[in-house]
């Protein structure tokens, strides 16, 4: 016979509480190192923010706007912003409703405190909602400060993270591959097979076979060994 109450259940409840307790004792320190919030793009308003935000930043967080984080921008950071957030909309266009969830950006920029001082966030956003019609409609946005403020590189700080493939996208794409050409490309170049990257990708495996070889052919290249070489130099110089 089951003789479990209600003070069965305030008990387990209250196990848990000191879980949540000394897991939140132990992560103070991260809770001050980041901080996240959603961002409605159809809206232009941030409708959350963690409270980790005003420890940070010292910024009151009662109606944070859009308006007021890129004037808390560097002044030298602020055409970089603008510049990202057009590659990545120029990215996401290309993309099917389900795609637009598969990837995390993310680039750097200066943040001026509350005291007037600055500190450089890693900005990290993905898709969180989508609307009726498969448009971006809102974002999860996190901020992690990093250990210096030094300017940013522009070079090598702009990322895709693919999330599906858990690898980043190839951004320089000096040899004009599609996004699909460079999936593969990385797939072969962690040692899989054409049989296997057809399974992961759901592809035929006369499809990848094609694609191997125009990869190939868009490369000057006779070998997919001449070709890693040849990316890795690419990357290096």
């Amino acid at each position: 016979m089951n003789t479990l109450s209600y003070k069965d259940w305030v008990s387990f409840l209250n196990q848990e509480n000191v879980k949540m307790n000394t897991k939140g004792q132990n992560s103070s320190l991260e809770s001050r190192t980041s901080y996240y919030f959603i961002f409605d793009t159809a809206e232009n308003n941030i409708p959350f923010i963690s409270s980790a935000f005003a420890l940070i930043t010292g910024h009151q967080m009662s109606s944070v706007t859009s308006e007021m984080f890129i004037s808390w921008m560097h002044p030298n950071d602020r055409s970089y912003f603008f510049e990202k957030e057009l590659q990545g909309q120029e990215f996401t266009n290309k993309l099917r409703n389900e795609e637009l969830f598969r990837y995390v950006f993310k680039y750097s920029y200066r943040l001026r405190k509350a005291d007037g001082s600055y500190i450089l966030v890693l900005q990290e956003y993905q898709a969180l909602e989508i609307n009726e019609e498969g448009y971006w409609c809102k974002s999860l946005v996190t901020h992690k400060v990093m250990d210096t403020i030094v300017p940013i590189c522009s070079e090598t700080d702009y990322k895709i993270y693919d999330k599906e493939l858990g690898v980043y996208l190839d951004l320089t794409n000096r040899f004009n591959l599609t996004t699909r050409e460079q999936e593969i490309v990385q797939l072969i170049k962690e040692g899989l097979t054409s049989k296997q990257v057809s399974d992961l990708l759901h592809l035929s495996v006369n499809t990848v076979l094609t694609h191997r070889k125009n990869i190939l052919s868009k490369t000057n290249s006779t070998s997919f060994i001449g070709l890693l070489k040849k990316l890795e130099a690419v990357q290096k110089s």
